[in-house]
This record gives C-alpha cells, structure tokens and sequence, in this order.
C-alpha cells in the first residue's frame, strides 16, 4: 500500500467502467505442500471487496460478476496543499464482516477507517495505521510508524504484542501485510524491501529481507501454500515506473521466477485465508487465480482483496 500512498497524492480520477470477464487456464496457481495437501479443502472465496478510482467500495462475486456498491468515499483536492487531500486507497474485509479502508492524507497518512458489514463507519474503531492484514480467525496485523503491532480481532484498539523497527528503517512502515497460512509468519514490504518475519520475534531486525533487484523495488507481498509471492516495481516507492512483475521468491536464497505474465502496474496484490487463491489489481482491471482458473474483470479499480468464505 505504500505505493498507493505516494500515487495518491498525485492520483487522476476516471470512471468506473466494469464490464466482462474472461476466464482462462492458468497452469501457475499456488499448489499445497504435502502437510496442506493431508487437509479437508476449504471453499474457494465467492466474494471479492474493491476499491475504485472514485472512492467507491464494491462488492463484487466472483462466479456471476455482478456487484453492488457498499460504500463511497469520494475524494477532495486541494490544489494549492497536496498533503490536504484526501484519497481512500486501500480496502480489506476481516473475518467478522467488518472492513478496513485505508486513506491518505488527511487528517495524516496511515489513517484507516474500520466499517461495519453494511458500509458505515464505526465509531472508535480507527486505527492510526499503513496497512494491516488478518490471519484466519482471531488477529490483526498493523503496519505503525512503531512496527509491526499485533492486535485481537475483537478488539481492534488493544495492541497485544509490537515488533518493532530496527534502526535502519525507522522513518518506514510495514506494509502489504500477509499472514502466512495455518502458521505463525507474516509476509510484509517496508523501505522497498521484502520481508517474513516470525510472529514471536523479538522485534523486525529478526526479519528475512530480500532486497529488491536493481532499480526496482517489492510493491506488494502474499503468503501462500507454496511460498512468498512479490510483486516487482521498476523504480522506487515514490516514483514507481514501467509495468511490474509478479513473483514467486525464496526467501532463503533472494532468487525468484514468474509466477504469472503480468503487462500493466500491479497496485494491489491479495491472497485468501488458505493461501490458495490470489488476486491483484493490474492497470486497472481485476485478476484472480482460483482453482487453476486465470480470470480477468476490467474496471477502473486501485485495490482489492477477499471476503471470507462462507
């Protein structure tokens, strides 16, 4: 999301324009390990949350296509102060049925709205954060000026446990926050950098880093059955530049593959609960890998992720 903040300052609005979707066979969706593959299967999610260019929230099924506007949260310039302005730019459904929507810049950078399952804002709910993401049922992740704080479900203002920064990166926020599946591991970008760190560290210096290829930098980050999916943006997160590449990396070694041909800007990049099914917002347009099913959604759309499987 990081990316989002800096694009949002400078964002140009269009209309929504949603229409067709094409499916086709993909032969590089995320596979099990043996120990997942022992399992029951969990439902493929049916619901995808996105967030357009106008501001509005949208909820959308993946199997019909049809969608209906949840919420809007149009945006206000100010020509003469860029900071004053504002822009939602991120949005993720929890597990309970609430939402989080990311916005900048007013009243500050890294303010996200939490929002019942109908679309209103709750009041108190707040958090003071980049970005955030949710395991399966019971935490939440917050990307903080702090660190990486760990906060319950049910509770949302309660922190119950903060890694924090190490020197080095002081001044960054984590962010494109991934839970890995089943396990106690968090994905995340920060500074440029990619990043998994074990939930029980002792703070973010006990982090695996992957620096970012020359000229680049990871713009997003997915925890999936198989491994840390990335996304690779030319430039840095200030000035992004070119289309970007979507990736599978070993965190162990730094080295990385395709996961899948990617021809537009990725802006947004989302995996379910399980881990087994992606989906990331390219130039525009929504597409998902579910079931070994490669699907596109044009639109005009900066984020997404899933709602939870019913």
């Amino acid at each position: 999301m990081g990316k989002r903040f800096a694009l949002a300052l400078a964002g140009v609005l269009t209309a929504l324009a949603v229409a067709g979707c094409s499916d086709t066979q993909s032969r590089v969706a995320p596979t099990a390990s043996s120990s997942e593959a022992d399992r029951p299967s969990a439902p493929a999610p049916l619901q995808i949350v996105a967030l357009t260019e106008q501001g509005d929230i949208v909820v959308i099924d993946r199997k019909t296509k049809e969608s209906r506007v949840l919420a809007s949260f149009p945006p206000r310039d100010d020509r003469q102060v860029a900071a004053g302005s504002f822009r939602a730019v991120d949005v993720m459904a929890l597990p309970d049925g609430r939402l989080l929507l990311a916005t900048c810049c007013e009243p500050a950078a890294g303010h996200m709205y939490a929002l019942s399952e109908d679309g209103h804002r709750l009041k108190d709910q707040d958090l003071f954060a980049e970005d955030a993401g949710h395991d399966a049922d019971s935490r939440v992740a917050s990307g903080e000026l702090v660190g990486l704080v760990i906060r319950p479900l049910s509770d949302l203002k309660s922190a119950a446990s903060t890694l924090a920064l190490p020197p080095d990166l002081t001044g960054f926020s984590p962010d494109n926050i991934s839970w890995a599946p089943g396990e106690e591991r968090i994905a995340f970008t920060i500074g440029g950098k990619l990043a998994v760190v074990d939930v029980s560290a002792d703070s973010l210096a006990d982090a695996t880093f992957v620096d970012p290829p020359s000229g680049s930098h990871w713009s997003g980050a997915a925890y999936t059955t198989d491994g840390t999916v990335a996304v690779e943006q030319g430039g840095d997160p200030l000035h992004p530049s070119g289309p970007s590449r979507l990736l599978r990396v070993e965190m162990a070694t730094g080295e990385s593959s395709e996961l899948v041909s990617t021809e537009g800007r990725v802006t947004d990049l989302a995996v379910d609960s399980t881990g087994t099914s992606l989906l990331w917002v390219e130039g525009g347009n929504l597409r998902w890998l579910v079931a070994d099913q490669d699907a596109t959604l044009p639109g005009d759309f900066i984020a997404a992720g899933w709602m939870s499987a019913a």
